[in-house]
C-alpha cells in the first residue's frame, strides 16, 4: 500500500525570552535543518504550507509561507520550476491538517515534494499573563514512502463544535501594535480528552490496529495534567505516552513534532515501530493519525 512518510524532519527550539527569536526566524531555521537532511534540494518542494498561527507583530497579511519560501531559496525566481507558498490556519492541529493536504496531493499524483513548516511566537512587549508560550519552529519534508506500509494512516479530525468557545484567541488593539489574549477554560483538557478518544478509537479502526500494535503515542504536550490523563482516555499504557513536560512546554501548532524529534532522538522510535500522532487545536478539535517508520 503507498503511503506518505516524514523524509526529514528540523526543528527550532524554545529559547529564552531573552534569547527570543521571532517567528520568521524559527520557521526558517526549522525549514534550514529540515532541508539539510534531506536527500531532496529546495527546487524540488513545489507546495510549502506554513501552519503557524501567532506572527511578528500579529501580522495577518501577506501570507508567512511566502517569506520561507524566499529565505529557503525554493524556486522563487520566475522560471523554470514553480512552488505553491501559502498559510493553512487551524491552530494546534495545523500542521497534521497540512500533511493531509501534501498527502492527499502526492497520492494524487499532482506533486512528489512538498513542506510543512509552523512557529509560533509572542513579541508583544508587555504579554498577557495568560497568553505566554514558548516560541519555536518546526518544518517536516514529505514524499513517497519507497516502502509499502511506511509512512502515514488514515487522518482522522475530531470536531466539537458546542466547545468552540472554551479555546479563543484574539489581538486587541487597545495597545499600539496589539495584544495577544489567549483564553481557556478550565473545561479544556476535558474536552480535549473527549476528542482524543473518539480520534484515536477511529484512527486504529481505520487502519485494522489495536492499541498493543502502536509502540508509542505522540502527543500535543499541553500540560502535566493532560499527560497524565490522557492513557486512561485513550486506553494506552501509560508508558506508550509520550511525556516531554519536564522540558519541553506547550508550543501549540510546532508541539507534536517537537515531542516526535525527542522520541526519535531518546530512540524509542526507529525502523519498524509504529506511533500515533495526536495533536489538539481550538474548534474544539482532535487530530490523530498513525505512522509506520
Amino acid at each position: 500500500m503507498r503511503r506518505c512518510r516524514i523524509e526529514s524532519l528540523g526543528i527550532s527550539p524554545p529559547r529564552r525570552r531573552l534569547l527570543a527569536w521571532g517567528s520568521l526566524q524559527h520557521a526558517v531555521e526549522a525549514g534550514e535543518r529540515c532541508l539539510e537532511a534531506s536527500r531532496y534540494q529546495p527546487a524540488d518542494v513545489r507546495v510549502l504550507v506554513n501552519a503557524g498561527v501567532h506572527r511578528d507583530e500579529h501580522v495577518c497579511e501577506p501570507a508567512i509561507a511566502c517569506y520561507v519560501q524566499h529565505a529557503l531559496g525554493i524556486n522563487i525566481d520566475f522560471h523554470g520550476r514553480r512552488t505553491l507558498a501559502f498559510d493553512l490556519l487551524n491552530g494546534g492541529v495545523g500542521m497534521l491538517n497540512a500533511a493531509h493536504l501534501l498527502v492527499a496531493q502526492m497520492l494524487a499524483g499532482e506533486i512528489q515534494v512538498g513542506m510543512v513548516v509552523a512557529s509560533e511566537v509572542n513579541t508583544d512587549r508587555r504579554p498577557d499573563p495568560d497568553s505566554t508560550f514558548a516560541s519555536s519552529g518546526a518544518a517536516m519534508l514529505l514524499d513517497i514512502s519507497p516502502r509499502n506500509g511506511d509512512g502515514f494512516g488514515t487522518f482522522v479530525f475530531d470536531t466539537r463544535e458546542e466547545h468552540a468557545d472554551l479555546y479563543t484567541a484574539v489581538v486587541s488593539l487597545k495597545e499600539p501594535r496589539g495584544k495577544l489574549l489567549l483564553r481557556r477554560r478550565a473545561e479544556l483538557e476535558d474536552a480535549y480528552l473527549a476528542g482524543a478518544s473518539a480520534a484515536v478509537t477511529e484512527a486504529l479502526s481505520r487502519d485494522g490496529l489495536r492499541p498493543g500494535d502502536v509502540d508509542l503515542v505522540v502527543p500535543a504536550q499541553i500540560s502535566p495534567s493532560f499527560l497524565r490523563r490522557l492513557p486512561g482516555a485513550i486506553g494506552f499504557p501509560a508508558e506508550k505516552v509520550a511525556d516531554f513536560t519536564a522540558s519541553l512546554p506547550d508550543t501549540l501548532t510546532t508541539s507534536v513534532f517537537l515531542a516526535l524529534d525527542r522520541a526519535r532522538a531518546a530512540g524509542t522510535l526507529g525502523p519498524g515501530k509504529k506511533a500515533l500522532l495526536l495533536a489538539c487545536g481550538s474548534g474544539v478539535t482532535v487530530a490523530a493519525v498513525t505512522y509506520q517508520f
